[in-house]
């Protein structure tokens, strides 16, 4: 499928860029308002280092903890870690402290503080988190009285490749200002990947065509991505269910959605037609992340301790994102418009998300601009496509009623065809049948076109077709039909006309195709018509079929009376 029409790609274009900036202004606007964290003291136990935590709390191994200098902590590849907190100085502010832990994903922290030294456990999927803050990040409620002198301990679980995260220390009152814009402004992101879902979920069952199906297939794991990633999905019902399977639910849906979009681009974009190696080349990638679905549900000791799973599909997206965008450009160029809405839609998402891979690949720090720029992108790319959905869903309706429109008619006079004639006709008969109403036809025969044909050649016969049509056409009423039978013979359908008033209609056409001749090739060329008038007198079992060779039959009569005349088929006329 194509989409044709420049203006149109102008359009997408121009509301993308709109899109865009509609998107960056609620992040400009968070990053402005992001409170200021309170300075603090960060040690750090060697590692590989994993004592009891009565022994840590109780102080025995303050001595062993070293100073970190850098405001990155890790979790490290298979063993726990130690941290040791402390203020610079006593906390005065009136809002209680709060120890934020971001980009900790799904791993488990516990965190003891003075004086009771009770752990507290926090990890992304946990159900019963408290409701004052979203799952942006780990938070824990620190005493009112904390001193510079007390230290809060914090213990991170082992993970299967080593990871970066952040520790900070924020008011309450700010830290709480500051979640509730960035819990706005996910669920803004994932309204409209909802929204658009639901377009497309709608296109799908009024038209079932493969492509919406696609596309919904693309865009749902998408947003459960964004649920799981905010951690929204835990607040719907049954989402504690889904607690322990942990970080898989983050790698089941996001293996899921490549196999549709790379089903939904060869469809989109009529990669089979316009780029058929690349559309083999990006059949074939689907079939590694079906695997990579499957192995995402198997049990959590099949993950322990190897982290192939995240990193393969890591390094599998990048290739799949690179095949993908050579192949819409390819496509782009050799004139698809839909591949260049589909490069619109996805590249700025192709990037980010790239980028987020990278990200996790190097077990580097996550940005906060990259934090909501790939929402940002997967929403914008799900309105883009989605615009472009309906730019193609006008294109089939036009290219249909366009075919629709040339069954029905002959290519030569532009006239009804034979077979749009007898739906016409049926539809009318059982019209007049029921409104016990009459109607008639008229079924016409140039006389010795052979002739014309012969001596003036083909060209100026179908001009003759097209004159005499026109003729014809001239002297019927409003809601008539005229349609060309085949060759020089032509039919027309009289709605709610009596025998007699189909005759005169019959004499006018055949006196106006009489005198007026025209001019061919500098030759004077004459032509005469024979009619036959039959129809259905309000009465009676007559079929389209039997009004037709009845009709023909009168035909046959006037030419047998000596042409360039109209004959009445004679039971029309005793019913009339």
């Amino acid at each position: 499928m194509r989409i044709r029409g420049l203006p149109m790609m102008r359009l997408l274009i121009c509301v993308a860029a709109f899109s865009l900036l509609a998107f960056a202004q609620p992040e400009a606007a968070y990053a402005d308002a992001e409170p200021i964290p309170v300075s603090l003291r960060v040690a750090a136990l060697p590692e590989g280092v994993d004592p009891a935590a009565a022994t840590v709390t109780a102080g025995a191994w303050d001595t062993a903890f070293q100073p970190v200098k850098s405001d990155v902590l890790v979790f490290d590849k298979g063993v726990a870690r130690w941290y040791r907190l402390q203020l610079l100085a006593d906390w005065h502010e009136h809002s209680p402290p709060l120890l934020v832990i971001q980009n900790a994903r799904f791993q488990p922290v516990t965190l003891f503080v003075a004086p009771e030294f009770r752990p507290m456990v926090e990890y992304h999927a946990q159900s019963g988190r408290d409701p004052r803050f979203s799952r942006r990040a780990l938070v824990f409620e620190l005493p009112q009285n904390l001193g510079a002198a007390q230290s809060a301990y914090l213990r991170v679980s082992a993970s299967s490749k080593r990871m970066p995260f952040s520790a900070k220390v924020y008011p309450e009152e700010g830290y709480q200002a500051a979640d509730i814009r960035w819990a706005r402004l996910m669920t803004f992101f994932e309204a409209v990947q909802l929204t658009m879902i639901l377009v497309g979920l709608t296109l799908w069952l009024a038209l079932r065509e493969k492509l919406y199906g696609f596309f919904v297939g693309y865009l749902t794991p998408q947003f459960f991505y964004l649920l799981v990633s905010t951690g929204d999905l835990y607040l719907l019902p049954g989402g504690r269910w889904l607690e322990p399977l942990g970080i898989r639910v983050l790698w089941f849906v996001a293996a899921l959605s490549t196999p549709f979009a790379l089903s939904f681009l060869i469809e989109f974009c009529d990669m089979r037609r316009i780029a058929p190696h690349f559309a083999r080349v990006l059949s074939w990638l689907r079939a590694p992340w079906v695997v990579l679905t499957l192995t995402s549900l198997l049990p959590m000791s099949f993950h322990d301790g190897n982290s192939l799973q995240p990193d393969i599909g890591n390094m599998l997206f990048l290739i799949c994102g690179a095949v993908a965008i050579l192949a819409v450009v390819v496509a782009w160029r050799r004139g698809s418009v839909a591949a260049g809405i589909f490069l619109l839609a996805w590249s700025p998402q192709s990037v980010f998300t790239a980028l987020r891979a990278a990200q996790l690949l190097l077990a580097t720090p996550l940005p906060g601009w990259l934090e909501f720029t790939l929402p940002a992108s997967l929403s914008l790319s799900s309105l883009v496509l989605t615009l472009g959905l309906g730019v193609s869903t006008l294109q089939i309706r036009r290219e249909r009623d366009h075919a629709r429109d040339e069954a029905q008619h002959d290519a030569l006079t532009g006239l009804h065809n034979r077979r749009a004639l007898m739906v016409r006709m049926a539809e009318a008969l059982a019209a007049a049948r029921q409104a016990r109403q009459s109607l008639s036809l008229i079924f016409l025969d140039l006389d010795h076109f052979k002739v014309v044909n012969d001596h003036h050649g083909h060209l100026v016969g179908d001009a003759c077709l097209r004159i005499v049509a026109e003729r014809i056409q001239y002297e019927l009423r409003p809601g008539d039909i005229l349609a060309r039978w085949g060759g020089e013979e032509f039919v027309v359908l009289l709605l709610h006309t009596g025998r007699q008033e189909a005759e005169a209609i019959g004499e006018r056409i055949r006196r106006r195709v009489e005198s007026d001749p025209f001019q061919a090739g500098g030759e004077t060329v004459r032509l005469t018509v024979s009619l036959g008038v039959s129809g259905f007198a309000g009465a009676g079992q007559d079929s389209p079929e039997q009004l037709i060779e009845q009709a023909d039959a009168a035909l046959y009569r006037a030419k047998s009376d000596g042409r360039n005349c109209v004959a009445v088929y004679p039971a029309f006329g005793a019913a009339a």
